[in-house]
């Protein structure tokens, strides 16, 4: 992973006091700049829990032996615009900084620029800038759906229609109908199907990845339909479900040819379809 800053921005920016530091506030602008506390790491996720949300979190690591209070975390980088997080929140070992990810650009790299307003103990409130390390690659996916919808979204637009259940008990099925209009604005971006996730599974008839769909995005509007069943009849799947309605949307394009795992993004079915579609699975399997 490619960290946004090299060694000589981070000293320039260290020797040149608080006015290279963005998005001071008054308190920052009057602290020290200093290096990072010894023993204090960055590190930037998304736990699994939140891949159905933009939530993501900078987790400071301290493996000092003082207490850390942090009071301001900028976080940036070439692939999202600029992110502030206030509070206070002081820990010895780790803290989490939580905050919602604005729409992510193609490109390369995931690690993230922080700029901590903190203070050591009961010491006076200071200013270091570190690299907040993608280590689990969590984020470089997150990026990388942004990416793939973004790419899609140039060449079309994407409309949901409403979804229903035909047939009954184990013969039924969900169906989703999703609009492709073409904006004319290129004619190399292909959507090629949907994926099945742990819940579901692409039934017949579903403009599935795994049957080769292939739908350039040209000419007149086109409708596919998302048609899913149940991967297994599990109740406990179904109520410990979390990532099970996060339906990859893969897109083939060639900036995106060489993007890990593939291009894909979530397709934006909303909180209400969600519902319809976990509603669905128990009378489709009888409990």
């Amino acid at each position: 992973m490619r960290s946004p800053a090299t060694p000589l921005i981070v000293l320039a920016l260290l020797l040149s006091g608080c006015s290279a530091l963005p998005h001071e506030d008054d308190e920052a602008r009057g602290a020290a700049v200093v290096p990072l506390e010894t023993g204090l790491t960055a590190y930037f996720d998304q736990g699994r829990l939140w891949r159905i949300t933009r939530t993501a979190y900078v987790r400071l690591v301290n493996d000092g032996d003082h207490a850390i209070t942090v009071l301001r975390a900028v976080v940036s980088s070439d692939r999202f615009d600029t992110v502030v997080w206030t509070g206070e929140e002081e820990f010895q070992n780790e803290v989490d900084l939580d905050f919602e990810v604005p729409p992510g650009r193609c490109g390369e790299g995931s690690d993230a620029d922080v700029v901590l307003t903190y203070r050591v103990d009961d010491g006076p409130v200071v200013v270091s800038r570190t690299i907040a390390t993608d280590r689990y690659g969590a984020i470089g996916l997150f990026l990388d759906r942004d990416c793939a919808q973004e790419v899609l979204g140039g060449a079309a637009d994407l409309t949901l229609g409403d979804g229903e259940v035909i047939g009954e008990g184990l013969d039924s099925v969900y169906v989703l109908p999703v609009t492709f209009t073409p904006t004319g604005a290129r004619d190399d971006v292909v959507f090629r199907g949907f994926e099945d996730t742990p819940l579901f599974r692409q039934a017949d008839g579903s403009a599935a990845e795994r049957t080769d769909t292939r739908v350039p995005l040209v000419g007149e509007p086109v409708t596919v339909e998302l048609r899913i069943e149940p991967a297994r009849c599990d109740e406990h799947a179904l109520a410990e479900d979390k990532v099970g309605t996060l339906f990859g949307v893969r897109v083939e394009a060639p900036e995106l040819a060489d993007l890990p795992g593939g291009a894909f993004f979530y397709l934006p079915i909303g909180a209400e379809r969600r519902a319809a579609m976990h509603g669905f699975f128990g009378p489709h399997c009888g409990f």
